[in-house]
């Protein structure tokens, strides 16, 4: 009987000790549906837009950029030192608007919020790099990210520019007529996951707006050598002064 219990005994012990082992190592490797930190991918708290790959930013908040820190190809964000916000017209055209509560990611973090000045009747900004641009790592596979909200029925026009070919694609976002600088809207933008959109609902809410790198290269944009010293992408709000821009989450990536 003595000898029996001792064998019970033991069996107990090793039986507890592999239940143990399993339990801690099951625990160093994060399930599929848990938080990788910087990954994203698989924690489903965050927005689809960044859950996918190969993130190129020009404007996010830190909080959205540490979710998505080891998918982040390339930063230009404005830091007021090698990269820059300018307003035009000798900072003219736009004045400061108000960012307040969350940002389209549901972060209680700014975006960039201008309200149209346009004391000679146009309005436009650029985020410049004063270093290197490096788009050229950029395929089919990308696509432009913005979000932007709105209350009035406003026009915006998206510029982007290869400095190397002087070219610039143009994107006026609005109403059917409604153009900027001579530029129509046109359903060549994705709102909300709908394909051929040219305006985004104005209800003061977010809305995320894609533009497939493929539709940009058709206007003769396509980074084939790094830029230096340019506008990576440019603004116009029109020339009627009270307008609000309010955008957000400026990124080339590959979606999920």
């Amino acid at each position: 009987m003595k000898k029996q219990s001792v064998l019970l005994m033991l069996l107990a012990v090793l039986f507890t000790a592999s239940v143990t082992t399993s339990c801690s190592k099951s625990k160093d490797k994060p399930k599929d549906d848990e938080e990788q930190p910087g990954g994203g991918n698989n924690n489903p708290n965050l927005s689809k837009y960044l859950q996918g790959s190969d993130y190129y930013l020009i404007s996010l908040d830190e909080t959205s950029k540490k979710n998505i820190e080891a998918k982040v190809k390339k930063d230009y964000r404005t830091d007021d030192v090698n990269t820059h916000l300018y307003i035009w017209a000798a900072g003219e055209t736009y004045t400061a608007g108000t960012s307040s509560g969350p940002n389209a990611f549901g972060e209680v973090e700014g975006w960039t919020s201008l309200i149209v000045a346009a004391p000679d009747g146009w309005s436009g900004l650029g985020f410049q790099n004063g270093g290197s641009i490096d788009f050229t790592g950029l395929t089919d596979s990308h696509v432009l990210h913005f979000a932007m909200k709105s209350k009035d029925q406003a026009s915006h026009q998206i510029i982007l520019y290869d400095k190397n070919t002087s070219a610039a694609a143009k994107f006026t976002i609005g109403a059917a007529g409604n153009a900027i600088d001579g530029i129509n809207p046109s359903n060549n933008l994705t709102v909300d996951g709908v394909a051929n959109q040219s305006n985004f609902a104005r209800d003061g809410e977010w809305h995320h707006i894609e533009i497939p790198f493929s539709t940009i290269k058709l206007q003769g944009v396509k980074y084939a050598s790094v830029i230096t010293d340019d506008n990576m992408m440019a603004i116009l709000s029109g020339g009627t002064p009270g307008v609000t821009l309010d955008i957000d989450g400026i990124f080339f990536y590959k979606p999920k």
